[in-house]
């Protein structure tokens, strides 16, 4: 247990570093020139995430990251949002 909060520590330290990888990731695939180096961009991205997804599922495991959940309003507007946005898109 003594070694908990310094895992605890590297752990979000590296929760914070795929963050930084993905959204750099996420840059490189919408400014790619081509469409190799876009899809290479793209596949490390979905590698970048899963990666990030894994280790939050270990801190959320641990007690280390909480989530609140939103509360039902809250979802229920962002949702029709999402909808008419994309009614008017199309």
């Amino acid at each position: 247990m003594a070694n908990q909060p310094q895992e605890k520590e590297w752990a979000g330290t590296l929760l914070y570093l795929q963050k930084l990888e993905a959204q750099m990731l996420c840059h490189a695939t919408l400014e790619g020139s081509c469409d190799q180096v876009r899809n290479h961009a793209s596949g490390l991205l979905n590698k970048s995430l899963q990666n990030q997804q894994n280790l939050f599922n270990i801190m959320s495991q641990k007690g280390w990251y909480k989530v609140d959940s939103a509360p039902q309003e809250l979802y229920a507007s962002a949702e029709q949002k999402f909808i008419t946005m994309q009614a008017q898109m199309q």
